[in-house]
């Protein structure tokens, strides 16, 4: 009896010394997930940035902005880099910016140096959801992410 009472002591139950998978806000976080590299930073419930890097798998790079938990609806992203101007960013149809193509790379390249060198950006989508998320870390977490064009 008392090595039943013991063991969930020692070891205890699923949830109370559960090291926590969730990630925190204003945090760049690398990793590498099935093959790819990838990149994220959280910024309140459902704001994320999230940068997945070919590393020849097949698999294309890309950075997907979600804003209240789901991608933007529209093909334009509002993005401003340290209370710079505003600037549009074309994004596909599944709301991410693909480097498998000319345009899709040339705006892949831009926002990733840009990811790497300002302090903040700021993502608005055409329906009116909005974040601010840190680019302190970016750098070191995206680290040399190649584009797949």
């Amino acid at each position: 009896m008392r090595l039943l009472i013991l063991i969930p002591l020692l070891f205890g139950t699923p949830s109370a010394f559960a090291w926590s998978s969730a990630t925190s806000d204003d945090v760049w976080r690398s990793g590498w997930g099935q093959g790819t590299a990838e990149a994220q930073v959280t910024h309140g419930s459902g704001n994320e940035i999230y940068v997945a890097c070919e590393d020849g798998s097949g698999f294309s790079s890309s950075i997907s902005f979600s804003l209240a938990g789901s991608g933007p609806k529209g093909s334009e992203v509002l993005i401003i880099f340290d209370n710079g101007k505003p600037e549009s960013i074309s994004v596909g149809r599944d709301g991410r910016v693909i480097s498998d193509s000319r345009a899709g790379d040339s705006t892949f390249r831009y926002v990733l140096a840009n990811f790497k060198n300002h302090r903040k950006v700021y993502i608005r989508f055409s329906d009116g959801r909005e974040s601010t998320f840190t680019l302190n870390g970016a750098a070191k977490a995206i680290g040399n992410c190649r584009s797949t064009f």
